[in-house]
C-alpha cells in the first residue's frame, strides 16, 4: 500500500465513527486505519456536548420504546458503562456521572399511561424502576409538585440506572484508544479539516476524492449523519429513501431539579419530547428542549442547505411520502407548536407555559432564558415504501461499504454500532477479532 491506500477509511469523527475507529483498531489485526473529518477536531457536531441531552438511554423512561427497543437500548448502555471502566478514575469522572432520571405523566391521560407502562413487562427488565405519586415526587424532585394545583395527576416512573454522559469526550476517548495502537505496529491516521467530495467503487476498491486528493480503501464506512445517505446515493442505491432535518433548540434557568425529568411521548414519533436536564459540564444549570423544528438544511454548522435539496428524490411518491408523514396529526401538533418557540419574544412565552411549567410549576418566566448555540440537527429517515418514518438507527450496507446515517436512541448505541461494524468489517476483510480481549475489557454478563 502507499501512503494514500489503506484496507478501511471510516469518513466522520463524530462518536458512532470514533467508536468504529477505536473497536476495529482495538480488536482486530487491522494495519492501516484513515478517519477523515471535514471539520478542525473530534465531535464538533451533535456529539458535541453541547448538541445533546447528555443522557445515557437505558430503556427504562423511554415511553415512545417497544419492550424489545428497551431491552435493546440497555444492553446498549451496559456497553458503554463497561467501556467506562477501563478509563481512570479522572478520565472517567469528567465524561460520566450519576444522577436521578425519571419520567413524568402531567395530567391524567399521561398518568394512566405511566401506570399502564409499570404494570407491563418493563419491570421484567428493569426491575428496580420505581412508580412515584404526588407524595413520592415531593421527597425525590420536589419542585415537580410546589406550586401545582393538588387536583392535577401528577405521576412519575423514576429510574434506578440514572447517568449523564459528556459524549464530546467519550469521543475523544475513543480516539484516543485508538492511537494507542499505534505503539502495536498499527497505522492509525487522522486527517482533518478534509472534505469528501466524491465516491466511487470500481473493482472492489472505494476511491474518495477529498479536497486533499485520493485516498482509497478495501472498505468504507460513513458516520456522516445525515450526509451518510447522501454518500449512499452517490453508489446509485437506497433511492427509496429521503431525509427530513430536525432541529433542536434550548432553554436553561438556574439549577431547579435534582436531575433528569423526561416527558411523556407517543409511541412512533422518533424525536423526543421536551425534558430537563442538568448540564455535565455547568452544574448550576437545567436546560429545557430540545424544541422541535424542520430545518431546511443538513447541520447547524456551514451551508448546506443544497446538499439537504439534494437528499431528496424528486418525484410523485416522495412528494406523497413526505407529505403523508407530515400530515400526521400529533407529527403536525408537534412541529406547529414548536415552530411557534422559536420565534421572538412570543416563543420563549409560549415555551414556558408550554413545556416548562409542566415540569416545574413555580418557576419563574424572567428564570428562563434561550440558549443561543446550543442543541443540533438530526436526520429522520423517510422511507418511501412504507411512506413513514423510518424509526430506530439507520444503518445501510452495500458490499465493503456501511453508512451510518442516525444512531439511535442517539450517542448511547454508538459503541455498540461500532461494535457491530467491527464484526462486519472483519469477515469481509477476513480480520481476526481477539475474542479474549474483547470479552475481558467490553464483554457483558
Amino acid at each position: 500500500m502507499d501512503n494514500r491506500d489503506y484496507e478501511l477509511i471510516i469518513v466522520g469523527g463524530g462518536i458512532t465513527g470514533a467508536a468504529v475507529l477505536y473497536a476495529v483498531s482495538a480488536y482486530t489485526n487491522v494495519s492501516k486505519v484513515l478517519l477523515i473529518e471535514k471539520y478542525e477536531d473530534i465531535a464538533t457536531l451533535n456529539s458535541n456536548s453541547k448538541s445533546n441531552s447528555q443522557t445515557l438511554h437505558f430503556g427504562d423512561v423511554e415511553t415512545n420504546y417497544s419492550l424489545k427497543k428497551a431491552e435493546e437500548a440497555r444492553g446498549e448502555a451496559r456497553r458503554v458503562l463497561r467501556y467506562m471502566s477501563l478509563l481512570d478514575k479522572n478520565e472517567r469522572e469528567r465524561t460520566i456521572r450519576a444522577c436521578q432520571k425519571m419520567v413524568l405523566g402531567v395530567g391524567d391521560e399521561e398518568s394512566e399511561a405511566l401506570e399502564r407502562t409499570y404494570h407491563s413487562g418493563i419491570r421484567r427488565l428493569f426491575p428496580g424502576l420505581q412508580i412515584l405519586y404526588r407524595d413520592g415526587l415531593e421527597r425525590v424532585e420536589p419542585n415537580t409538585v410546589k406550586g401545582r394545583d393538588k387536583d392535577e395527576s401528577v405521576t412519575a416512573l423514576l429510574s434506578d440506572s440514572g447517568y449523564m454522559v459528556d459524549f464530546e469526550r467519550l469521543a475523544r476517548s475513543f480516539v484516543s484508544k485508538a492511537l494507542d495502537n499505534k505503539r502495536r505496529g498499527k497505522e492509525v491516521a487522522l486527517m482533518f479539516n478534509t472534505r469528501v467530495v466524491k465516491l466511487e467503487e470500481k473493482h472492489g476498491v472505494y476511491r474518495l476524492t477529498t479536497t486533499k486528493g485520493e485516498f482509497r480503501a478495501k472498505f468504507v464506512v460513513f458516520a456522516t449523519g445525515s450526509y451518510s445517505l447522501l454518500f449512499a446515493k452517490m453508489l446509485d442505491f437506497e433511492k427509496n429513501l429521503s431525509i427530513i432535518s430536525v432541529g433542536g433548540d434550548y432553554f436553561i434557568s438556574k439549577k431547579m431539579l435534582r436531575g433528569k425529568v423526561y416527558r411523556v411521548q407517543k409511541g412512533g414519533i422518533p424525536f423526543a419530547a421536551v425534558h430537563a436536564d442538568p448540564d455535565i459540564r455547568n452544574e448550576k444549570i437545567t436546560r429545557y428542549g430540545p424544541t422541535a423544528t424542520i430545518p431546511l438544511k443538513l447541520e447547524k454548522r456551514g451551508s448546506t442547505a443544497l446538499d439537504y435539496i439534494r437528499s431528496f428524490n424528486y418525484d410523485i411518491k416522495t412528494l406523497e411520502t413526505i407529505t403523508k408523514v407530515l400530515g400526521n396529526e400529533d407529527i403536525l401538533r408537534i412541529l406547529e407548536t414548536n415552530f411557534v418557540y422559536g420565534l421572538p419574544v412570543v416563543g420563549k412565552r409560549w415555551f414556558f407555559q408550554n413545556e416548562v411549567r409542566k415540569i416545574i410549576p413555580s418557576i419563574k418566566y424572567e428564570h428562563l432564558y434561550y440558549q443561543r448555540g446550543m442543541g443540533g440537527i438530526r436526520p429522520q429517515i423517510v422511507d418511501e415504501n412504507t411512506k413513514s418514518f423510518f424509526v430506530g438507527a439507520s444503518k445501510l450496507y452495500d458490499h465493503n461499504a456501511i453508512f451510518n446515517i442516525t444512531p439511535s436512541p442517539g450517542a448511547s448505541s454508538a459503541l455498540e454500532s461500532g461494535i457491530e461494524d467491527m464484526k462486519y468489517i472483519a469477515r469481509a476483510l477476513d480480520l481476526r477479532i481477539n475474542a479474549s480481549k474483547f470479552d475481558r475489557e467490553l464483554g457483558l454478563d
